[in-house]
């Protein structure tokens, strides 16, 4: 696999509370390891929040470095590592008035071959883009989200909903936590996306595969779309990963 990242403060943020982390070879038990994680709470605790969560389940994935995961147990593994980075997050707020009500969304990818396991909580997304679609793989856990799939709104009224940034979901602010999973087929020429709310709330699909279309580079293709997120506004922090199979061009 190779891949590139950005997280980017924005332009009305005074703090950077997403964190990403990039691994394309072996780490721990894992062939490779992608996440994305938007935190959330008071002075500095979503900061600490989404940082404290990637190296908590960094950890867990380290300590479990002999385990032999297949993309048969794989989807269990993951769960078992958020549901153990959510005790230590819940357990970090309830020790320290600073961080009390703190948690993040998480968002974790890992490529066996041409299949990607996802393990997601939160809103932060990701998108599997192949030679003219682009498709959504994981589902928003927000309130807006919600009421879009229930028919109470259109897509477009949520674009602009006041609660569009409230999440049902996300890492720490409960002593349990429940995890979406997926699997898909990743063929040759497909770029995966995966980003923070700070991309995916400035950036309409149109433009994500017109960047994507017209940038070979990685690099080029991540800074690209935070530069367009920011040139629309910029209104949260803004992390992006994209990945491509070795095969791909």
């Amino acid at each position: 696999m190779i891949s590139a990242g950005r997280c980017d403060k924005g332009k009305h943020r005074e703090n950077n509370e997403d964190a990403i982390f990039i691994y394309d070879s072996q780490f721990g038990c894992l062939p490779n390891l992608y996440i994305v994680a938007d935190g959330m709470g008071g002075h500095r605790a979503g900061e600490y929040a989404s940082s404290l969560a990637i190296q908590s389940f960094c950890d867990y994935v380290h300590e479990h470095r002999n385990d032999v995961i297949s993309n048969d147990n794989i989807q269990e593994f993951l769960t078992n590592a958020i549901a153990h980075t959510n005790n230590i997050v819940f357990e970090k707020a309830m020790q320290n008035e600073l961080y009390k009500g703190m948690g993040t969304t998480f968002l974790v990818a890992v490529l066996m071959e041409d299949i990607i396991h996802v393990a997601h909580v939160g809103d932060s997304r990701l998108y599997i883009i192949g030679k003219d679609e682009i498709h959504q793989l994981t589902l928003d856990h927000s309130f807006v989200e919600e009421m879009v799939r229930k028919g109470t709104i259109s897509e477009e009224e949520a674009l602009n909903h006041p609660k569009r940034h409230a999440i049902t979901r996300a890492v720490g602010t409960n002593p349990t936590v429940d995890v979406d999973v997926y699997t898909s087929k990743i063929e040759e020429e497909s770029i995966i996306l995966m980003c923070s709310d700070g991309l995916s709330n400035m950036l309409n699909n149109e433009e994500i595969i017109h960047i994507v279309k017209i940038k070979d580079n990685l690099d080029e293709i991540a800074q690209t779309l935070v530069d367009k997120a920011n040139e629309n506004g910029g209104l949260d922090n803004i992390s992006v990963i994209i990945i491509r199979g070795t095969k791909g061009r």
